[in-house]
């Protein structure tokens, strides 16, 4: 007599799977890849193929584990400058494999991957970047754009494609968009700094008895901050009082 496996009794096999990793990992890790374990139940619960054959639970559990892994992989090595040519998506495919040792045992292996990119890969933020934009209940990219974005979007960016590409290449163009504001706020500081010291500089001139035609010389000659570094040292001093965050 063949036995009847119920979805609700492969969904409780499901979130009981123990982890192991074929590199060293912390328990913080660990608990991110129990997270998006997790996850991947979810997902394979409102999937209508596991509906109607739930002994096919455990095998799409395992292949939305490894789509996370290889898409946080690849974001993560996106954002690495030091990347090296074979770290993209197509070679994580390939060497990272999610095997089913037993009913409630799982072995990610990572097969050739650097061990110092695995143990970097994880980050919780990144990794709750991905649930929200991989949510079968959610609204993908959009979500995930406007959430990151505080709903101004991403001109930059053009959505679309493999959703491992999709995700590793907004997440690179975000962090893009990111830096170049930040170093736009930089600039804007410095400014401001720059102009403050200009006038206390320009007062002690003036009061020091320095005409208005000198100091304007000194300016369109590029002197008048060399002049002021040999006469009176403190402008760096100043600089430090009137900077603001960096």
């Amino acid at each position: 007599m063949q036995m009847v496996v119920s979805l609700s009794n492969m969904i409780q096999i499901a979130e009981q799977n123990r982890i192991y990793s074929s590199v060293p990992l912390t328990k913080g890790q660990f608990d991110l890849l129990n997270a998006l374990n997790q996850f991947a139940v979810h997902q394979a619960m409102n999937d209508s193929e596991v509906r109607r054959m739930p002994a096919k639970m455990l095998y799409k559990v395992n292949a939305e584990l490894k789509l996370a892994i290889v898409a946080l992989l690849t974001t993560c090595a996106l954002l690495n400058p030091k990347r090296s040519a074979s770290d993209m998506a197509s070679v994580f495919q390939r060497q990272v494999h999610v095997i089913q040792k037993e009913t409630h045992t799982k072995q990610i292996d990572f097969g050739a991957i650097h061990k110092d990119l695995v143990q970097q890969f994880l980050i919780p933020e990144i990794v709750n970047d991905w649930i929200l934009y991989r949510d079968t209940c959610g609204d993908g990219i959009h979500a995930l754009m406007d959430y990151k974005t505080a709903l101004q979007g991403l001109t930059s960016f053009r959505r679309g494609g493999d959703p491992v590409y999709e995700f590793a290449r907004f997440y690179r163009k975000f962090m893009e968009d990111k830096i170049a504001k930040q170093q736009k706020v930089n600039w804007s500081y410095q400014k401001i700094a720059l102009q403050t010291l200009s006038e206390k500089l320009i007062d002690q001139q003036l009061k020091s008895g320095v005409s208005p035609e000198q100091i304007f010389g000194q300016i369109t000659q590029g002197t008048f901050f060399q002049k002021q570094d040999k006469t009176d040292s403190p402008p760096l001093n100043e600089i430090k009082k009137i900077t603001g965050p960096s």
